[in-house]
């Protein structure tokens, strides 16, 4: 990823800095798995950070996770800022999807606002939509270092986008692919992907 010029910004309190720490020392293991197939990152050593509502952290956050030269630092820490609920969030993860590296997790929490430990206080789902749609075709892998598989970087974007248009205006009829498509991690079949990849571009 290539360097910011600057600082990242301001320094923050006390306890805020000692979090962004613990997340340096060990990336990868800052983010732990939650106890179900729909909360499948759950970020473990950021309760300050995420619980605070300063806009100002967001961007620090952003800042620290487009200038990390650890990939597995930024994605730490993009996690960590899509659990916040300043209202700033949604500019950040969409700033986020320009770096190759974070896009994939940045458009998963962009899908993933507003549901089970993932607030959000109003957003303009266009822009949103709007952002997300250029990256439906990315047949990039993308390497996820919690969980340790691979994935058609795509599907995370097309994912998020079912989620936000809602799975039915996809032609989503099982039921469990409706509850958790866009929040569990994408599992698209070759057909499926197909289908869906069609609907998004005719809606």
């Amino acid at each position: 990823m290539a360097p910011l010029s600057g600082d990242q910004g301001p320094r923050l309190p006390g306890e805020l800095e000692e979090e962004l720490a613990a997340i340096r020392a060990d990336p990868g293991e800052s983010v732990g798995f939650g106890e179900k197939a729909f909360t499948p990152y759950e970020p473990n050593v950021a309760r300050a950070l995420i619980g605070a509502d300063d806009p100002a952290i967001t961007q620090r956050l952003l800042a620290e996770a487009l200038a990390a030269d650890d990939r597995v630092l930024g994605l730490a820490l993009l996690h960590v800022l899509g659990k916040r609920s300043d209202p700033t969030v949604d500019g950040a993860l969409i700033e986020a999807l320009r770096v190759p590296e974070l896009r994939p997790t940045a458009a998963y929490l962009l899908g993933r606002r507003g549901y089970k430990g993932y607030p959000v206080h109003g957003r303009d789902l266009d822009a949103v939509r709007a952002a997300l749609r250029p990256h439906l075709d990315d047949d990039e892998r993308f390497e996820d270092p919690f969980h340790r598989r691979s994935f058609r970087a795509g599907d995370f974007a097309l994912a998020a986008l079912v989620r936000l248009e809602g799975p039915e205006r996809f032609g989503i009829t099982d039921p469990k692919r409706a509850d958790l498509i866009g929040y569990a991690l994408p599992a698209l079949d070759d057909a499926t992907r197909a289908q869906l990849l069609a609907r998004a571009r005719d809606l």
